[in-house]
């Protein structure tokens, strides 16, 4: 993978709020840049896809199509991460 350097110019106080968030994640400042960076993208292009994809639906079957399902849903507690794990192990 090629890569580029790039001087990037911020405020101290956005600086420090990212270095704050990155150290939390237990990653460089670098790192949480381009992790940020690379989700912003992904989300943009994942919305102009659906929306390309969405353009020539009829808005009122796909919501009524969206509420049938959620009816079907059912209430409760969320499983822990403990739950997750065992479930995709297949313990």
């Amino acid at each position: 993978m090629i890569m580029a350097t790039l001087s990037l110019r911020m405020r101290d106080d956005l600086k420090a709020k990212a270095q704050d968030l990155a150290s939390k994640q237990g990653v460089s400042l670098n790192s949480y840049i381009n992790a940020t960076l690379a989700a912003t993208i992904a989300q943009t292009e994942t919305l102009a896809m659906m929306g390309d994809r969405l353009s020539n639906v009829d808005r009122e079957k796909l919501h009524a199509r969206v509420l049938k399902f959620m009816s079907k849903t059912q209430t409760g507690t969320e499983p822990t991460p403990a739950e997750i794990e065992r479930a995709v192990s297949g313990e």
